[in-house]
């Protein structure tokens, strides 16, 4: 949020919300935020209280703790939470999670983030952060209610429409068989990958490495057009499966997967492993025609070689609460988003909410580069 470490400043426990159980939800809610009827690690929802606007939120059982003891202010920086400063207390205002005394009033969301800036948001650098800024316009001037319906317009804008075409089955025949083409020595038959489908995917993933990371993971996204796909997919794979550094990476396998623009996914153990693959791949891909992914840092060849960080997982996080790069990005858009909406901000005003919301947790916005570790205090959206 722009704050120095030394300035602590009086923090509490947003009083328009309330905390509530999973048990306060039908089972079709219920399941729909957690993906099950008693996950030990969630540890509630917080509500918005009568007569006062807001989203429920899905909340961490650390989260619920930090909740109920800052009811009483605290100033934080805190040896008590020493984790919580800086982009995590900023996310948590910017997600009206907490409020933060300034002068001599408790304020929250975009008011708060607005008040403590310390400069505005950058213009956008390049061709992938101008497309960023033409999803939020467009995300905002659908006037939508709900945070979770604007979060999904902007992950999914740059999606090509289907043609009538592309959804024949023969069309559906013809591209499986392309993609089986372009890898011909399947890295699944090897020592090293385990490989298989994973609706809408095809993946790979390294043998030696579990699953799910326990601390954030760099990204690689490699976004030629729909009609480039195979052959950019060809060209990389046996770059790929040789590099030092790769996790693993998924691939387009439906139609319904082809036209999104984060299309192909490479995981990488560092961000020196991500930038030395990158420039491998960069001559090999040079020329292909580009679609480009919202919300992604720009890493060569005007947007085909794009960059993310997803957010770690943790002991107390459920597998509903961890996101990948770019739904936490707009998840945290959108919520600044609705909150303008609800402050009466329209146009330029709402889309510069929206920006200091995304600073504020730790993203450049005219690069969409992260400028910290994505924080992960287990809030997001619910319902």
């Amino acid at each position: 949020m722009g704050e120095p470490a030394s300035d602590r400043r009086l923090y509490r426990s947003n009083p328009r919300y309330v905390l509530r159980g999973l048990d306060d939800l039908d089972p079709s809610q219920r399941q729909a935020v957690a993906g099950t009827s008693s996950s030990p690690v969630l540890g509630g929802l917080l509500v918005p209280a009568a007569s006062e606007d807001g989203t429920i939120k899905v909340v961490s059982r650390s989260l619920r703790s930090l909740f109920e003891q800052l009811a009483v202010p605290c100033r934080l920086p805190s040896p008590a939470w020493p984790a919580l400063y800086g982009e995590e207390l900023g996310d948590l205002v910017g997600a009206e999670v907490l409020e933060v005394q300034i002068a001599d009033r408790f304020v929250t969301g975009v008011e708060a983030i607005a008040e403590l800036a310390t400069g505005r948001p950058a213009p956008p650098v390049g061709r992938l952060a101008t497309l960023s800024c033409d999803a939020i316009a467009y995300a905002e001037s659908l006037q939508l209610d709900a945070q979770a319906d604007i979060a999904a317009r902007l992950y999914t804008f740059h999606r090509v429409a289907i043609r009538p075409a592309w959804r024949t089955t023969e069309y559906g025949d013809a591209f499986r068989a392309r993609m089986r083409r372009a890898m011909p020595h399947r890295p699944g038959s090897g020592p090293r990958w385990i490989e298989g489908p994973n609706h809408p995917w095809r993946t790979c993933r390294r043998r030696d490495l579990p699953a799910r990371a326990e601390r954030s993971t760099p990204k690689l996204y490699v976004s030629p057009t729909p009609e480039h796909l195979a052959d950019t997919v060809a060209a990389s794979v046996p770059l790929i499966a040789e590099a030092p550094g790769v996790i693993g990476w998924k691939v387009a396998d439906t139609i319904g997967a082809m036209v999104r623009p984060d299309k192909f996914v490479v995981y990488l153990e560092s961000e020196r492993a991500l930038q030395d693959l990158a420039a491998a791949l960069a001559p090999v891909l040079a020329g292909t025609d580009v679609h480009g992914v919202p919300f992604t840092c720009d890493t060569g060849l005007d947007g085909l070689l794009s960059r993310g960080l997803d957010p770690a997982a943790s002991p107390d996080r459920h597998h509903a609460l961890v996101d990948s790069w770019r739904t936490w990005v707009t998840a945290r858009l959108a919520g600044g988003l609705e909150q303008a909406r609800r402050a009466g901000l329209t146009g330029r005003q709402a889309h510069f909410a929206a920006l200091q919301r995304i600073q504020a947790a730790g993203v450049d916005p005219s690069t969409w580069q992260p400028t910290a570790e994505p924080v992960r205090a287990g809030e997001r959206s619910a319902l």
